[in-house]
């Protein structure tokens, strides 16, 4: 992990990390974008490769975006604009405004759809995500947040959680997919769905279904008023475990 970033945050809150593909948005933005323009025949196989473990996410990537011999801004907004958020989630950002509650987004996905949709939304939401760099050629990517304890993933998120959080903070989780594993395992309270829903049933992590952010403010409201929002025991030790390792 790298350095923290909580040290001058004196009193734990509440504070909520969330997905974006397939999260914030009804549709697998990344997915989506790179069937399209890649092509279904060489998406599903190099998934295929890196679901059976032949490829780590950031190899994955490579060599999708590599096959991608143009890219620009102006495509990718034309593209885009068959897309939007939930139309929730404008709600649930205000919601945690109002209260102080710190939101950020963690994704797996790339930054250059995720700030278009958020602007394009008039949110200002802090986020966490790889690196898509756009010109008038091919794409390039970046990956500034590997490590080796997510070897899958190309962004570990419980990294941005342990450095956006201190050990008395009630954190919550909110995700669908595969990138959200990891994270879940250190959040004191866990929204999914999806196969991040089956994947806690399997592992007897506890977390409540979501169906879209309004149920995620509304049962979070409902817990803190009635002082229910507790720290999960399993989570506190992972966490400390983790900041202890350095």
């Amino acid at each position: 992990m790298h350095d923290r970033q909580f040290a001058s945050r004196p009193s734990p809150t509440v504070r909520v990390f969330t997905d974006f593909d397939g999260t914030v948005t009804e549709t697998d933005i990344g997915d989506a974008l790179l069937r399209h323009f890649c092509g279904e025949t060489l998406f599903d196989d190099i998934l295929h490769r890196w679901h059976d473990g032949a490829y780590t996410a950031v190899e994955a990537y490579r060599r999708l975006f590599a096959a991608i011999p143009r890219l620009t801004g102006p495509v990718l907004d034309e593209w885009l604009q068959a897309y939007s958020l939930d139309p929730s989630f404008s709600r649930f950002v205000e919601w945690c405004d109002h209260h102080g509650y710190p939101l950020m987004i963690l994704s797996d996905g790339f930054d250059a759809y995720i700030q278009r949709m958020l602007q394009r939304a008039q949110l200002d939401v802090p986020f966490r995500a790889n690196r898509l760099i756009l010109g008038t050629g091919a794409p390039r990517v970046e990956f500034p947040y590997t490590d080796q304890r997510c070897p899958q993933h190309a962004n570990c998120k419980s990294n941005h959680m342990l450095l956006h959080a201190q050990d008395e903070d009630l954190i919550v989780y909110v995700g669908d997919g595969t990138s959200d594993y990891d994270a879940a395992m250190y959040a004191d309270l866990v929204f999914a769905r999806g196969v991040l829903e089956h994947w806690c049933q399997e592992r007897n992590i506890s977390f409540r279904r979501f169906y879209s952010f309004t149920t995620v403010r509304d049962v979070l409201s409902d817990l803190i008023d009635r002082r229910a929002l507790r720290p999960g025991k399993r989570a506190r030790v992972l966490r400390r475990q983790l900041w202890s390792t350095g």
